[in-house]
């Protein structure tokens, strides 16, 4: 992750515990982290414009990977 200043992902116990939870609902980390990093990257922007879209790309491949 570019921009790792998500506190939970920096250490090991929090990575397990991030781990865990995205298992529970069927997401790996690394789609979390795409997403995280994409409101990250939005941070500050009065208009947020392509985060809707940017979300949507993560969301398709996510889709495609699960098909596989």
């Amino acid at each position: 992750m570019t921009q790792n200043i998500v506190v939970l992902l920096k250490s090991e116990d929090g990575r397990k515990i991030v781990q865990k939870h995205c298992r529970a609902v069927g997401l790996h980390v690394s789609e979390l982290e795409q997403l995280i990093e994409a409101e990250i990257e939005q941070l500050g922007k009065k208009r947020k414009a392509g985060l809707w879209e940017e979300f949507d790309r993560i969301f398709d491949e996510i889709d495609v990977d699960g098909e596989e």
